[in-house]
């Protein structure tokens, strides 16, 4: 089975980042707007812009779907001409939204950037919501304002689509899920497979994605598994799923879990959403502030494209 990206993995095991030679300074780096959500969002902003050549923030606005580079409105032609010329490209992964992730790897990959890491630094703990009850203590605190909406690009009525499969990736706020099957209805027409981070970043964090979200499970879901830090994981599997399909019918991913699972799953919806074999569901977060406490490691994923064409 041919897949177009080629993804591999690094991961430092320190609170402090790896210490990079000056002579592999990267041509662009890419940031958030907003970089002290949490200490890790801190430290990975300034670990990416201290070794890149340029640094360039970039925030997608959802109400007015409009993409901002440095705070100023531009077009995906613009986000494209931040990478012309340019072979290597550092993104800050922690900190950046889905959204604003998924044009950055497709404006990059569209310029044929020949060297392309992301960057995601690895939380030491996540704010739950704690109130005196001790059923509680499997909530989370991590995000507000959740509604799903289509994109520039990634638009889909759900309504004109024949069903197919919907990969949903879990994370610790079960209410997410509920809220996609309670706002799409139809999802009830669909496959589904519930994809959850095991190993987790740690052992036994699992359980909280489990338990917040088995309430919305049906009897005939699948229930699949991969790494928590995998991008490859999450690629290939939906990779699999779309080679099994013999109908080509659409697989619908929702990115709800870990940023890791949210590239793989974003590398998929680059190769296969222009085929209409791909459909973006995602609920675009407001991130919770100070929702992680402290460093526990960083991971560094390299990403190849294989194809001798653009997208």
């Amino acid at each position: 089975m041919h897949q177009r990206f080629i993804i591999s993995t690094t991961t430092h095991e320190s609170e402090t980042p790896p210490e990079d030679s000056p002579k592999s300074k990267w041509d662009v780096a890419v940031v958030a707007e907003k970089v002290d959500i949490d200490d890790r969002s801190v430290a990975a902003s300034n670990f990416v812009s201290a070794n890149a050549s340029r640094t360039v923030t970039v925030r997608f606005d959802l109400p007015t779907n409009e993409t901002l580079i440095n705070g100023k409105v531009t077009t995906f032609g613009g986000l494209r001409a931040q990478f012309s010329r340019q072979k290597s490209v550092l993104i800050e992964a922690t900190t950046l939204s889905v959204t604003e992730i998924l044009y950055v790897i497709a404006a990059a990959v569209k310029e044929a950037v020949s060297q392309l890491r992301l960057v995601y630094v690895e939380p030491r703990g996540y704010r739950r919501r704690i109130e005196g009850r001790l059923c509680e203590h499997r909530d989370f605190d991590l995000s507000d304002n959740r509604l799903y909406r289509s994109i520039p690009m990634f638009r889909t009525d759900l309504n004109e689509t024949s069903p197919g499969r919907a990969v949903f990736f879990l994370g610790y706020e079960g209410a997410r899920l509920g809220q996609a099957l309670e706002q799409e209805e139809i999802l009830q027409r669909w496959k589904k497979h519930m994809v959850i981070g095991v190993p987790a970043f740690e052992p036994g964090w699992e359980i909280d994605t489990i338990a917040n979200n088995i309430q919305y499970f049906d009897g005939q879901d699948s229930v699949q598994f991969t790494a928590a830090s995998s991008v490859a994981g999450a690629y290939n599997l939906l990779c699999a799923l779309r080679h099994q399909d013999k109908e080509d019918k659409p697989i619908l991913v929702a990115p709800l879990g870990t940023k890791p699972h949210a590239i793989g799953a974003i590398l998929f919806l680059l190769e296969f959403t222009a085929m209409e074999q791909a459909v973006f569901l995602y609920d675009h977060p407001d991130r919770t502030q100070g929702r992680t406490d402290k460093v526990r490691r960083w991971h560094f994923y390299d990403v190849v494209d294989s194809s001798s064409s653009a997208l």
